[in-house]
């Protein structure tokens, strides 16, 4: 992917995050944002599961110390929601 492409990309991942954030109802506008993916793919005989994550530009924008912050946030909040699971 060209240098040009992967910003573009990353501009209209950027342009999606905020416009889901205003219609859940998120009041201010995101300054921080980690998107976690997983994708699966088949091979003849095999399958692959890889995990990533997506961070502004690429990377660079955000410390990773800050991105962690947000991972370990999260984690505990649906740590704390399934446990309080009544199923």
């Amino acid at each position: 992917m060209s240098d040009e492409a992967e910003k573009a990309a990353y501009r209209r991942l950027e342009e999606a995050i905020e416009e889901v954030c205003r219609l859940e109802g998120f009041k201010g506008v995101p300054i921080e944002w980690v998107v976690i993916a997983a994708s699966q793919w088949f091979d003849s005989e095999e399958s692959f599961t890889q995990v990533g994550t997506l961070v502004p530009d690429g990377g660079g924008r955000v410390p990773f110390h800050r991105l962690l912050g947000l991972v370990d946030y999260t984690h505990a909040r649906l740590r704390d929601v399934v446990t309080r699971d009544d199923d």
